[in-house]
């Protein structure tokens, strides 16, 4: 006798009833359709409410953003948004996370230690500022989580560990132009190194989206290139910025 299909529609998920004769006669057995269908669908919803929290986030800022919002953007419920995320602040997190992540996969992309040394930060910082000019709404979002991550212990936490990736990314960087140019860094330069290419990458275009015409776009580049420079001639350079809190500067010979 063959078997005969009834299909229940859920919120994510669309299960086949199947009745099995030889195994279990009489009876009707729930089985998903597989977990390769069930986790694309999750990654394609995920996606779907990223991109709509984008838009509604870039439109209202995070303060006057709401789920509903977001949701109805997606053409979801709210209950898929809390599903996802959780929470507003959540999602905001996530977006950020994903936005750090791709300009971590760019900036490596980008680096090249066929370069002289102190050449290699200028196509990174180039499409650093270009894409800030091109779409500041990821930056502007950034702000508000930093600005509302100061009074969420939970929230800065999390910052810090999206901003860790970025920052040891840039530590790679400059071991790897030490090791090209044959220096030993002391201990903690490189970390320090990336501290201030964090640095620069946050400040410089928060000056920017304040006084475009104040700031070239290429200054963030010619900045690191100096400082690369500066630290690769110098040893005594190099020791104060592998300890930065020494009050003295060393003496000019």
């Amino acid at each position: 006798m063959p078997a005969r299909y009834r299909y229940s529609h859920t919120n994510e998920y669309i299960y086949s009833t199947v009745c099995v004769k030889l195994l279990l006669p009489g009876c009707g057995c729930l089985m998903p359709r597989g977990e390769f269908d069930r986790s694309s669908r999750k990654a394609a919803t995920r996606a779907r409410l990223l991109e709509a929290a984008a838009r509604v986030y870039a439109r209202r800022g995070f303060n006057g953003a709401t789920l509903d919002e977001v949701a109805a953007e997606a053409g979801f419920t709210k209950g898929a948004v809390y599903g996802h995320f959780g929470s507003k602040e959540n999602l905001l997190l996530a977006l950020m996370e994903e936005h750090l992540a791709r300009q971590v996969v760019e900036q490596v992309t980008l680096f090249d230690r066929e370069r002289n040394t102190w050449e290699r930060p200028l196509a990174g910082s180039a499409r650093w500022m270009e894409r800030l000019e091109q779409d500041p709404d990821p930056f502007r979002l950034f702000i508000e989580l930093w600005s509302y991550a100061q009074r969420d212990e939970r929230l800065r936490e999390r910052l810090a560990e999206g901003l860790q990736t970025l920052r040891a990314t840039f530590a790679r960087f400059a071991a790897a132009s030490a090791a090209d140019a044959g220096l030993e860094p002391p201990p903690h330069a490189t970390e320090q190194f990336a501290n201030v290419m964090l640095g620069l990458g946050i400040g410089l275009p928060l000056l920017k989206l304040i006084d475009p015409e104040g700031v070239p776009k290429a200054l963030l580049g010619a900045v690191l290139s100096v400082l690369i420079r500066g630290v690769e001639s110098s040893p005594e350079v190099r020791e104060l910025l592998a300890d930065p809190d020494r009050q003295t500067l060393p003496s000019s010979r």
